[in-house]
C-alpha cells in the first residue's frame, strides 16, 4: 500500500515537473520572441518620438527615445507645407473622372441584374441596343466634358473617350450574358451615369479645394488613387479568376500560361516602352496614367485562381440548377467564399500603390499632382536639415497602410494560406 502511494506520488511529481518545464519554456519562448520584437520596432518607435524633436535632437548620438521638448507644431507645419502653384484643371478633372467612372461601373453591375428577363420587358436586341448606345455616349459625354472643363489635347479626347467607353462595354456585356431584365439595366444605367456626373464633379471640386502644392492634396492624390486602383483591379482580377478557375473555353491553359509568363518580365524591362505608350496618349500627369494601364496584374488572377479552385463546386452547381447565371453565382455566391483572398489582394494593392515612388514620379511631375512619396522626397531635397518634418511625412506615410494591414491580418494570413502561397 505505501509502495502504491509512493509510486503515485512520485508519478504526480513527475507530471508537475514536466508541467514547470513547459511553462518555462514557453514564458523563455514568450519573453525572446518579445524582445526581437521590441528591437525590430525600435526604428519605427524612435521616429515617432523623433517627430516631436527639434531637428539637432534627431540627429543626436546617442540617440534619445523620449524629446526635451515636445514639439507639436511639427505636424502642423508639415500640414501647412505648400509648394506653391495653383490645383491644375487636367489633374483635378482626372481624378474627378476616374472617381466617377470607378462608381458608375460599380454601381451598374450591382442594381442592373436582379433576376431573369419574364418576357413581358423590353425584348434583348432593344435592351442591348440602348445599353451600347448609352456607353457610346458615356464616352462621348467624358470628352464633351473635358472640352468643357479645359482646352485638353485632340489625342487625350480620343483617348479618354474610348476608355469610358470601353468600360461602359464590358458592363453591359457582364450582364448582358446574364439573361437580364433589360428594362432594369437601361435603368440602372442612366441611374449609374448619373451618379458618375455627380462624383465626377464632387471629387473634382474636393481636388480643386485641396489646392496645389499642398501636404493635403498630396494625401488626397494617393488616397484616391489607392482605393480606385485597389478595388477596380480586384474586380477585374477575380472575374478573369473566375473564368480561369471554372469556365471551360479553347486555349484557356495557354492562356493562363502566357500570363503567368507575363510575371517573369521585369518591371524596368517595360519601363520605357509603357513611359511612351503613356506619353503618346498624353496621360501624362493625369490619373488616368496609373488607373486605367493597372486594371488587371497577373499576380492577382493567379493568386484568386488558386484560390477559387479550392472552392466546393456543389455550391455553384446548386445555384446553377436554381436558374442562377454565371454573373450570379460569380456575385452572390463566389465572391463571399473568396473574402479571405480578396482582402488579401486587396491589401498588397492598397500597399503597392500606396508605396508606389517609381511610377509617380515618372507619370506625375507637377506639384498638384504628386503623392505623398514624391512629395516627400522633394522636400527632403528642399529642407535637408528639417528631418523633424521629413520624420512626420514619413510616419503618415507609414500609418494608412500599417493600419490596414493590422485591421485584415487576420483575413490577410487566411487569403495566403488557403491560395497556396504561404511557406
Amino acid at each position: 500500500m505505501a509502495t502504491t502511494k509512493t509510486l503515485q506520488t512520485s508519478k504526480s511529481l513527475g507530471i508537475g515537473a514536466e508541467v514547470l518545464r513547459r511553462r518555462i519554456g514557453r514564458a523563455f519562448l514568450y519573453i525572446l520572441l518579445s524582445a526581437i520584437a521590441i528591437i525590430l520596432f525600435t526604428p519605427f518607435i524612435l521616429a515617432f518620438f523623433g517627430t516631436f524633436k527639434t531637428n539637432a535632437e534627431v540627429i543626436a548620438w546617442p540617440p534619445s527615445i523620449l524629446p526635451e521638448e515636445w514639439l507639436v507644431e511639427n505636424w502642423a507645419e508639415l500640414w501647412n507645407t505648400d509648394f506653391g502653384g495653383l490645383p491644375r484643371p487636367e489633374g483635378a478633372t482626372s481624378l474627378g473622372l476616374m472617381a466617377g467612372l470607378f462608381s458608375f461601373f460599380v454601381v451598374f453591375l450591382l442594381t442592373g441584374l436582379t433576376g431573369e428577363e419574364v418576357g413581358k420587358g423590353i425584348p434583348r436586341r432593344i435592351g442591348l441596343s440602348v445599353s451600347i448606345l448609352l456607353a457610346v455616349l458615356a464616352g462621348l459625354g467624358s470628352a464633351a466634358y473635358l472640352s468643357l472643363r479645359f482646352n485638353p489635347h485632340t489625342i487625350m479626347l480620343w483617348t479618354v473617350g474610348i476608355s469610358v467607353t470601353i468600360f461602359s462595354l464590358i458592363a453591359v456585356g457582364i450582364l448582358a450574358i446574364s439573361r437580364p431584365d433589360w428594362r432594369r439595366v437601361i435603368l440602372s444605367m442612366l441611374g449609374s451615369l448619373a451618379l458618375g456626373l455627380v462624383v465626377t464633379l464632387v471629387f473634382e471640386f474636393l481636388a480643386n479645394t485641396a489646392g496645389g502644392g499642398r501636404f493635403i492634396r498630396w494625401m488626397y492624390n494617393i488616397s484616391l488613387l489607392s482605393i480606385i486602383r485597389a478595388v477596380t483591379m480586384l474586380i477585374f482580377s477575380s472575374m478573369a479568376a473566375y473564368a480561369f478557375s471554372r469556365l471551360k473555353f479553347p486555349g484557356k491553359g495557354l492562356l493562363f500560361g502566357f500570363l503567368l509568363a507575363t510575371m517573369m518580365i521585369p518591371g524596368a524591362l517595360t519601363l520605357i516602352p509603357k513611359y511612351v505608350v503613356i506619353a503618346k496618349l498624353k496621360w501624362v500627369n493625369t490619373a488616368y496614367s496609373l488607373i486605367i494601364p493597372s486594371v488587371v496584374d497577373a499576380f492577382g488572377i493567379f493568386m484568386l485562381t488558386q484560390f477559387l479552385k479550392g472552392v466546393p463546386v456543389e455550391l455553384e452547381e446548386a445555384a446553377y440548377i436554381d436558374g442562377a447565371s454565371f454573373f450570379q453565382i460569380y456575385k452572390d455566391v463566389v465572391l463571399p467564399l473568396a473574402k479571405p483572398a480578396l482582402l488579401t489582394l486587396f491589401i498588397i494593392q492598397f500597399q503597392g500603390m500606396w508605396n508606389n515612388f517609381l511610377d509617380a514620379l515618372l507619370y506625375l511631375n507637377t506639384p498638384d499632382m504628386w503623392v505623398l512619396n514624391v512629395a516627400l522626397s522633394v522636400f527632403q531635397q528642399q529642407y535637408r536639415t528639417a528631418w523633424n518634418l521629413i520624420l512626420v511625412g514619413a510616419m503618415i506615410n507609414a500609418v494608412v497602410p500599417l493600419t490596414i494591414f493590422f485591421f485584415f491580418s487576420r483575413y490577410y494570413i487566411e487569403g495566403v494560406s488557403y491560395s497556396g502561397l504561404k511557406g
